[in-house]
């Protein structure tokens, strides 16, 4: 009985042995097919080191030997496969005194990191001593115990880049040099507007430093009359990307303000602006040239009017005591005076009309009146003037207008004065008014003359600019009456177009809303 209760109890523990001895070899089944997963990810951990564009290496102990370098770091020291093993100043020596060795002490003793930037270092390849740049991470390598038992090492040739920034920041040296040379006020601003650099003309004309000039608002040094504008037009440029060009008052360092002709050019990489670059250039003797040149052209204007409408109120009395006479002869010279009499009424009125606009001083008369009728009168008195004429008239529409009349038939009359003067031999003139489109109406004058070159029609608006012939001959007049006659238009919120060939003639058109609110 004992027996088999003994070999029942037997039987129980080998059971449990067997159990337990399964349950081990599941654990050591285990532990082998983790060992093997550790073991591959560390090879493919060292495997990605090592063919790593970075340059990788792990230094053990003070000496700073080699327990690791990967395949960039080798080639960049110019050795072999055979530096594992060594200390890191047995195969570099050169780099020794360039700092590399208080670099890593300083880290191996105090734990603390250390990070460079385009760290220069000269090493020796293939016996030749060459400079590089590098990005430097110098970091403590731990044991498991929590102690420092090396340094790691991860470092990127930068030589590329830095030689590149080099270039560029001697090539800005350069660039600051002759614009510090240049007497014009030179700026350059970042992509949003801000100033980043001011050059030596800025600094002498306002009497302050780069600092206090990248310090302050550029409203500080305009006159406060041109605040406003300016911040428009800046507005409006850094929104799209457009070129500014304006003439504005700058002060001093004795606070005078004087004028300046400003422009800013965008620079523009693929169509995006990175900066701007800003010229400013004093004009002020041109600005104290121009106005002494309106106040003597507004006092001759004025002083000549007077006597010349006295010469023609004496010339129509004379006229008037001939006609009761049969005087054929004194008469047709008398009408010639007269006729020059009006032209000179007619030029001191535009040097007037150039004074008034110069000092924004023109204003605008409007009326209700007929275009029709108006441009039918001109065309009457200008017929009378010259029998040998030939203008044409074309009514496409019938239409009252609110507008100057006088300013009006101003612009009117020098359109087909002009025709005629350019006309040469063809003293023919087609005159046509029509509507634009629903809400503008239009009148065009055309010529069969000479026509303009296409490097003239963007001048000829310009005051003084006169058109000259092929054989150089220019024409008579002052060239302000397209000048006042585009202000007069723009003044009436309407444009003037021109259409013209060498050699066939010219079409000018200006345009006017129907209704000027």
């Amino acid at each position: 009985m004992d027996k088999d209760l003994r070999i029942k109890e037997l039987e129980r523990e080998l059971a449990e042995n067997k159990e337990q001895t399964e349950s081990l070899e599941k654990q050591v089944c285990s532990y082998e097919e983790s060992s093997a997963n550790l073991k591959e990810e560390i090879y493919q951990l060292k495997d990605f080191l090592y063919s790593s564009t970075a340059q990788i290496a792990f230094l053990k102990g003070p000496d700073y030997r080699i327990e690791f370098a990967n395949k960039s770091v080798i080639k960049v020291w110019g050795k072999g496969d055979d530096v594992v093993g060594k200390p890191l100043f047995d195969v570099i020596p050169e780099v020794r005194d360039q700092g590399i060795e208080d670099y890593l002490n300083k880290v191996y003793n105090s734990g603390e990191p250390y990070h460079a930037r385009a760290l220069p270092v000269e090493h020796n390849i293939n016996g030749e001593m060459v400079k590089s740049y590098f990005d430097f991470s110098y970091m403590p390598h731990y044991n498991s115990d929590g102690k420092i038992v090396g340094v790691d090492i991860i470092a990127q040739d930068v030589t590329q880049q830095a030689m590149l920034h080099q270039k560029v920041r001697k090539s800005e040296k350069e660039f600051r040099g002759l614009v510090d040379f240049m007497p014009h006020k030179i700026s350059i601003a970042d992509a949003e507007g801000n100033s980043v650099f001011y050059n030596k003309s800025w600094l002498d004309y306002t009497g302050m430093t780069m600092d206090e000039f990248l310090d302050s608002h550029w409203t500080q040094i305009i006159h406060p009359e041109h605040v406003e504008k300016v911040e428009q037009e800046l507005a409006e440029c850094l929104e799209k990307g457009k070129d500014l060009d304006i003439e504005l008052k700058i002060k001093d360092k004795n606070g005078d303000y004087k004028w300046h002709l400003c422009r800013a050019i965008a620079m523009k990489d693929d169509g995006i602006t990175t900066s701007w670059i800003s010229s400013s250039t004093q004009i002020q003797k041109l600005k104290e040239e121009e106005q002494r040149k309106e106040d003597f052209l507004k006092l001759v204007s004025h002083e000549l009017k007077t006597p010349v409408t006295s010469i023609k109120g004496y010339v129509q009395l004379l006229q008037s005591i001939l006609n009761s006479e049969k005087d054929n002869i004194t008469k047709p010279y008398l009408h010639r005076i007269e006729d020059q009499i009006e032209r000179l009424i007619r030029l001191i009125s535009e040097m007037l009309d150039l004074s008034r606009i110069e000092q924004n001083e023109l204003e605008l008369h409007t009326e209700e009146f007929s275009l029709n009728e108006h441009v039918e009168n001109i065309i009457e008195d200008i017929f009378h003037t010259n029998k040998d004429i030939q203008i044409e008239l074309e009514h496409l529409c019938k239409c009252d207008i609110v507008a100057d009349k006088d300013r009006i038939g101003q612009v009117i009359i020098n359109f087909i004065t002009n025709a005629l003067k350019y006309s040469m031999d063809a003293k023919r003139v087609l005159v046509k008014v029509f509507y634009e489109n629903e809400n503008h109406v239009a009148v065009s004058v055309k010529d069969f003359g000479i026509g303009i070159e296409k490097k003239d029609l963007n001048r000829i608006f310009k005051r003084f600019y006169r058109v000259s012939a092929k054989n150089e001959e220019t024409y008579a007049g002052f060239g302000i009456g397209l000048y006042l006659s585009n202000e007069i238009i723009e003044r009436h919120n309407g444009k003037i177009l021109v259409d013209s060939e060498p050699g066939e003639g010219s079409q000018f058109t200006f345009i006017l809303p129907l209704n000027q609110n």
